[in-house]
């Protein structure tokens, strides 16, 4: 099934055009990384006043294609942040700012006074209100991930053998995880279950007044505790029904499960500029695009606020990072989100690299769309993927 779409031609006249109203209060999640501080021409002005003109334009457009829980990523540096913050406050409304990550950029020694090392991704809400709480699960952390997929690997490797030892095992590890990052929450995830799973045995206890409950139907009869009281009959039975209860001297706990841990979100972000030249490398494409944007960060933007299968919208997609970050959450988390790019059909430098890098690969004049769909095309073909997008042309 053919269901991501790439639109080539300019971004406003794609999203006001008859084609894309299909999207209008459709689409879940936007990323951009609009043109800003070139200091050159570019296809998408950036000279400050229309500048602010454009990206007004284009902003009011992709607030009418959010959903009432959309939210949307603009990636920016300081010579236009607080432009930014003053356009998007009023477009969205100040009530809908959500707020600002900082991302760190690689060490620069030219600065005359301030060495800056970081850029900005701001966040804007269609509705604050009805936005989903934003949180990553901790095994899909880039900054945890590592460390609890080899606790749990070793665990359930020792597990198959002795589950005595694979008890050890786990105090061991997380005793070191403690020592190693200072977080102690993973103290709670003490217990294996009988499959060798890691779990917190969570208290079913709430602020009440104590009583007694009886549930007959899984013949359980709790006593009053001495301060609290119970969790209701509703959450106990559907957690039996799930296989999530497990008893202590005959008290009931809520299983919940390591890899199923969350975490907030934390407002800086170390995803520096490099990886996603990184990125590039690993798809036999440096030197393609100048600066291109992270895979991980657009995952973990998608990841943070998209708890449901989700529409993804860039129209600036430039080097198609949103799209390898789609394919790889993916596969890498059983989802269905899609994307929809817009890029439009612009010639590359011809006194850049790029220039002569898609030269060399048999593109007379290179356009950046073009060396977007060989991004896409490329990492496809490496992971042995079929083509599942369409590709629409419109015209001013």
């Amino acid at each position: 099934m053919l269901s991501n779409k790439i639109f080539i031609g300019d971004n406003l006249s794609v999203m006001t055009s008859s084609t894309f109203e299909k999207y209008r209060n459709g689409i879940d999640f936007i990323y951009i990384d609009p043109p800003y501080n070139t200091k050159h021409r570019f296809a998408y002005n950036d000279a400050n006043d229309l500048w602010s003109r454009d990206i007004s334009l284009r902003l009011g457009s992709a607030k009418s294609l959010l959903t009432d829980e959309g939210v949307i990523f603009i990636s920016i540096d300081d010579n236009e942040l607080a432009n930014l913050l003053s356009i998007g406050y009023r477009i969205f409304g100040k009530e809908n700012y959500v707020g600002i990550f900082i991302t760190k950029q690689a060490q620069r020694s030219n600065a005359k006074h301030i060495n800056i090392v970081h850029e900005y991704v701001v966040c804007f809400a269609k509705n604050k209100k009805k936005l989903p709480k934003f949180y990553i699960q901790r095994i899909e952390d880039p900054f945890e991930s590592d460390k609890l997929l080899q606790i749990i690997e070793k665990v359930n490797k020792e597990f198959q053998s002795s589950r005595k030892n694979a008890e050890v095992i786990l105090k061991n590890a997380i005793d070191k995880y403690v020592r190693d990052t200072g977080n102690t929450w993973i103290k709670n995830y003490s217990n294996i279950d009988e499959h060798g799973r890691i779990f917190f045995a969570k208290d079913l206890s709430t602020p009440g007044k104590p009583s007694r409950l009886i549930i007959n139907e899984i013949g359980l009869i709790l006593d009053p505790l001495k301060s609290r009281g119970w969790s209701s009959k509703e959450k106990i039975l559907n957690l039996h029904k799930q296989n999530r209860l497990c008893y202590r001297n005959g008290r009931p706990y809520a299983i919940e499960y390591l890899e199923e841990a969350t975490n907030n979100v934390p407002s800086i972000l170390d995803f520096y500029s490099r990886f996603g030249t990184n990125d590039l490398k690993k798809l036999g494409l440096d030197g393609v695009f100048d600066t291109p944007k992270p895979v991980e960060l657009i995952k973990f933007l998608i990841r943070c606020s998209q708890h449901k299968d989700s529409i993804i919208l860039d129209f600036y997609a430039g080097s198609g990072t949103t799209a390898q970050a789609v394919y790889e959450i993916n596969k890498e988390d059983n989802r269905h989100h899609e994307y929809v790019l817009i890029q439009r059909e612009e010639f590359i430098n011809p006194n850049t690299e790029a220039f002569i890098r898609m030269q060399a690969l048999g593109y007379e004049q290179p356009t950046v769309d073009q060396a977007m769909l060989l991004r896409i095309n490329t990492y496809l073909e490496q992971n042995n993927m079929n083509k599942d997008y369409t590709v629409e042309k419109i015209e001013k």
